[in-house]
């Protein structure tokens, strides 16, 4: 719990300064789905994370299980993104939103080691 508490907290820390900085740079149909894709990717990679975690919690030898898990989470949440911005039905536009998606996926699955080691004690 508390490894999902410092990796959520975290994430949360980066996305919210992202949104800030980045989101603001945009127009208002852009920034709304900047917002919508960080927003997405930081509920993606909690939720990743504690599937992580639940797996490693019953064996160690389960780590791949759970990143394998949170991976096709990943590539679920992206193609349901994809078809709600491409086919219109969310209402912002797709390039700023799948962007920000991606991106932001990719730059909190680079957070997750930092995390998930400093628990176990590896170096």
């Amino acid at each position: 719990m508390k490894r999902w508490i410092i990796y959520a907290g975290t994430s949360a820390l980066i996305v919210g300064l992202s949104a800030l900085l980045i989101g603001l740079q945009f127009e208002p149909p852009a920034r709304y789905g900047v917002w919508a894709g960080l927003a997405a990717a930081w509920l993606v990679q909690a939720a990743a994370f504690a599937i992580l975690i639940a797996a490693t919690r019953r064996r160690a030898q389960l780590v791949f299980a759970g990143w394998t898990a949170g991976t096709f989470l990943r590539f679920l949440v992206l193609g349901l993104g994809a078809w709600l911005t491409l086919g219109g039905i969310l209402g912002v536009p797709a390039e700023p939103t799948l962007l920000s998606l991606v991106i932001a996926m990719f730059a909190l699955l680079l957070l997750e080691p930092v995390v998930f080691r400093r628990k176990l004690g590896v170096r």
